[in-house]
């Protein structure tokens, strides 16, 4: 959503201010810090009334969790039995919690590390880039308030999600240690590993072939004293000069070709190389194609009571990028499973500060108040 976006902006525009620029930096760029997997945000109305669950000063309420999860069960709640849903729902609605604790826990965190004038530094990098935000929109205040409105927020929420992401993200980029190395080893095993994934590409052949079957051959294509197999061989060996010599191959297929796709001008869907997606007799198609350049036309291919003709239509025959040329690139994905291994053990540690029965009987109260709900079209 644009906020998300928004947000990362704002906090690195508010790092140097908040914490002085000569002193030391995160030591993440912006676009490292939008990699960061920091936990989902619903920032969301709060209603009264329902169950909640409180850390710190901030409270979440179970109206606020099944708002962001709405989408993806209310559906399920219609169709489910009560005990069915439940156990499907859970392990969202427990994802979805721990999320909005972690979010609440990180902020605490950060607070406790930032400097004393820390609201005043944000509250003027929020005004301008809030200026920003709205000239975004040709500077209609309207407009703009409409956008925030559609994220569920109003101004003051808004200022305050922002003032909350910028802190948090500021913390986590001096609280994660990016300075990590990896030795050519690691490198080139990580590159096996994911490499057929990745750097590989499957070679693949288009081309248009005409089929001619003897015995399905009409009464006036057979002279006198021919087989069916002879007459056949005969009309292949002259279809194919006609087609090198500039004929319309497609054409020759539509009035020539035995085949299933003759009406199509004999022209095949594309075909990956090695997948053995051809089905006997077709499969020497692949296997006289690979042997051609495009634009040629092979000489008649006779298999299993069929005579072929193919014309080569395109040919890449695919292949993987050296380790060399994807060597930064690799470097970089270590790099993230390390920043995602340190964030998700410091995201562990701060949730042991969460009661875990606490948390689950407020997953369930959430799971059966979203089926009394949605089960009735609520």
């Amino acid at each position: 959503m644009c906020f998300r976006i928004f947000g990362v902006i704002l906090c690195a525009a508010a790092l140097c201010g908040m914490y002085g620029c000569g002193k030391k930096q995160g030591r993440f760029s912006e676009e490292q810090m939008r990699s960061i997997p920091l936990a989902n945000r619903y920032d969301l109305p709060t209603a009264s009334g329902a169950m909640t669950m409180s850390l710190y000063t901030e409270t979440i309420t179970s109206d606020e969790i099944l708002q962001a999860v709405e989408e993806p069960l209310r559906p399920a709640a219609a169709r489910m039995e009560r005990q069915a849903f439940v156990r499907q729902a859970l392990p969202l609605l427990r994802q979805t919690i721990r999320s909005k604790a972690a979010d609440i826990l990180l902020y605490e965190q950060a607070r406790k590390q930032a400097p004393s004038n820390i609201d005043d530094v944000l509250d003027k990098a929020i005004d301008q880039e809030i200026n920003r935000f709205v000239a975004s929109y040709g500077n209609n205040y309207a407009l703009a308030e409409a956008s925030i409105r559609r994220m569920g927020m109003d101004w003051r929420t808004f200022r305050d999600y922002q003032k909350k992401l910028i802190l948090t993200h500021s913390y986590l980029s001096k609280k994660l240690n990016d300075d990590v190395r990896f030795t050519h080893r690691r490198m080139l095993e990580h590159y096996e590993a994911v490499k057929a994934e990745q750097f590989c590409r499957s070679g693949t052949l288009e081309f248009h072939a005409i089929d001619i079957v003897p015995e399905q051959l009409a009464a006036d294509q057979i002279d006198d004293g021919q087989t069916a197999d002879e007459a056949a061989r005969e009309l292949a060996k002259a279809l194919t000069a006609r087609a090198r010599a500039g004929e319309d191959f497609a054409e020759l297929a539509r009035t020539y070709s035995h085949g299933p796709l003759a009406k199509a001008g004999g022209r095949w869907l594309p075909v990956t190389i090695g997948a053995d997606a051809l089905p006997a007799p077709y499969d020497v198609l692949e296997k006289t194609a690979l042997t051609m350049e495009p634009g040629d036309v092979s000489a008649p291919v006779v298999n299993d009571g069929h005579i072929f003709i193919v014309r080569l239509d395109r040919k890449e025959l695919g292949g993987c990028k050296p380790f060399t040329e994807v060597q930064p690139l690799i470097e970089q994905q270590l790099k993230f499973q390390h920043r995602q291994q340190q964030y998700d053990t410091y995201i562990n540690e701060l949730m042991k500060q969460v009661d875990r029965v606490e948390l689950e009987q407020f997953a369930v109260f959430c799971a059966e108040t979203a089926y009394d709900r949605w089960s009735r079209g609520e």
